[in-house]
């Protein structure tokens, strides 16, 4: 009986540390996001430390609807109390009609370098925290899996100071590789207006680690949906009803964009 009571509280340990770690890595991924917006576009963008540079990343279309040369960053900034502030930035996304933004040839993601004001600390995740193919291909994401998505859903935001819902889906797409000829994905969630450019991510346990981290796996482009056209005497009308898919454009694709950021 002794043996069996310590075998159950050994397990139930080890789950809530699991649990413990698996939060963390989703509280890491959800700091890392923030809203974009000016009077033409708003949707979610993520940010990216490499190389001891910073490196703002969305879905391109995001920037080219976006009227003018700026946009805003939502940010926040913690307080003493513990609490956050929220703080509105400018960024400068054009020169005149010369894009600031790098946009992938072939799929829809940009990224484009972030300087802030120098007394403006931001949260960012590490570039090696994207994954590349040869990840993927070694099962850090499969058919079925559990994937997060820190978003704006219709440009909400789950509290007064900035930040994103977490939303949650599976992956609802097979074969996922090879990136040069699969380039994006599905996902089984409700995707909204105001999501594009979020990341998708898992959380991932490598051969021989530990503790789970957080892994970019995706970036949100678009979503799928029904379109139906009824014609009467009197009425036309267009319906559109969303599939629940979101398409994800893969993580290997955005290693490729931040790296042709000069």
């Amino acid at each position: 009986m002794a043996w069996r009571l310590f075998s159950f509280l050994l397990m139930f340990c080890v789950l809530g540390a699991s649990m413990a770690n698996g939060a963390e890595a989703v509280m890491e991924m959800t700091a890392a996001t923030f809203k974009i917006t000016n009077q033409s576009s708003t949707a979610t963008c993520f940010v990216i430390s490499r190389q001891k540079e910073l490196f703002l990343v969305t879905a391109a279309h995001v920037f080219e609807k976006m009227s003018g040369e700026e946009c805003r960053i939502v940010l926040r900034n913690k307080q003493a109390d513990g609490s956050f502030v929220r703080k509105e930035v400018p960024l400068k996304i054009r020169a005149g009609n010369k894009p600031l933004w790098v946009k992938h040839p072939q799929v829809d993601v940009a990224a484009m370098k972030l300087k802030l004001p120098a007394d403006q600390a931001i949260p960012a995740l590490d570039f090696e925290q994207i994954a590349n193919e040869t990840a993927i291909n070694k099962g850090a994401l499969r058919l079925a899996s559990e994937v997060w998505i820190p978003c704006y859903p219709a440009q909400l935001e789950s509290t007064s100071a900035g930040f994103p819902v977490l939303r949650r889906g599976t992956v609802a797409s097979f074969p996922l590789t090879s990136v040069s000829r699969f380039k994006t994905f599905l996902i089984d969630y409700s995707s909204f207006g105001g999501d594009s450019g979020a990341l998708v991510m898992v959380r991932h346990r490598g051969p021989g680690e530990e503790t789970e981290r957080p892994l970019i796996v995706g970036l949100v482009m678009a979503q799928h949906r029904e379109t139906t056209k009824s014609v009467t005497p009197i009425e036309e009308r267009i319906v559109h009803r969303s599939l629940g898919l979101g398409i994800i454009v893969h993580a290997d694709l955005i290693r490729e964009t931040i790296e042709r950021v000069n």
